[in-house]
């Protein structure tokens, strides 16, 4: 007795692989994960590029979030102070990681960033908690799983030392800031060194005064009873002198280091 084979369309076939072949480049420009994985996925999902898709970044967080837990403990000894101004806010930030070589990658950099729009988004005047800016969203994906994407990512801890912000809600308060260090960033709106500082002024109407101060702080070991201490660029005056000759107030100021 004869077995007939199926009849294969060979024009559906090739119809089919260009399919795949067009879906995983498309998969393979909005991941940027290898073609083994996208085509995992779409094994996985019956060739369907939006269940493929679920599926793939389900898994990214997963594995992500893995990371994250198995590196939470190492010593983060490197990062970088980041200022944020805005006409009427300003923030300053700092973020560790394990080396420099990361310290200085754009993906770090972008979450330095995000992570002042966070801080930003608290509206709040002062020294802050780390841990309550984590749940604030940027372009709408909260910061704690920016962070887990990033250390997913680079493979490293990374953590917030510290947070300042100044809401400024008043055309008689200024700020000046300085850091050390400086390093330059393709990413627009932020200025990144290893120590920085920040100063809030009421009725300062000299912005080379205000710059003097900033860095003061940036050199002073202590910022406690800055008032009374000569200023380092000009030992002749303190500091509370100096804001008497020029009639105006220091509001708050803050420095930070990665160390």
């Amino acid at each position: 007795m004869l077995i007939r084979s199926p009849k294969v369309c060979l024009r559906t076939l090739s119809a089919n692989a260009a399919v795949s072949k067009r879906v995983l480049q498309k998969l393979r420009s909005e991941t940027g994960l290898p073609f083994i994985k996208i085509k995992e996925a779409l094994q996985v999902n019956d060739n369907n590029p939006d269940k493929a898709l679920i599926w793939l970044e389900k898994k990214a967080v997963e594995q992500n979030w893995a990371k994250a837990q198995k590196v939470s403990g190492r010593e983060t000894s490197h990062g970088l102070v980041g200022i944020v101004q805005k006409k009427d806010f300003v923030s300053m930030i700092t973020l560790q990681c394990e080396t420099e070589s990361v310290a200085k990658n754009e993906h770090f950099i972008t979450l330095l960033h995000q992570s002042a729009v966070a801080l930003q988004q608290s509206q709040a005047s002062g020294i802050i908690d780390p841990s309550n800016i984590l749940d604030k969203t940027v372009n709408g994906i909260k910061l704690s799983e920016l962070f887990t994407q990033t250390i997913g990512r680079l493979g490293e801890n990374i953590k917030t030392k510290s947070c300042f912000s100044y809401k400024i809600d008043s055309p008689s308060i200024s700020t000046a800031s300085y850091l050390h260090r400086k390093i330059t960033s393709d990413l627009n709106g932020i200025s990144l060194g290893s120590i920085g500082s920040l100063a809030v002024f009421e009725n300062l109407n000299n912005e080379a005064v205000g710059t003097a101060i900033a860095q003061h702080i940036v050199g002073s070991e202590n910022c406690d009873d800055l008032l009374e201490q000569p200023l380092l660029q000009d030992e002749s005056i303190t500091i509370g002198q100096l804001c008497e000759q020029h009639n105006f107030r220091i509001l708050d100021h803050c420095k930070m280091t990665v160390r």
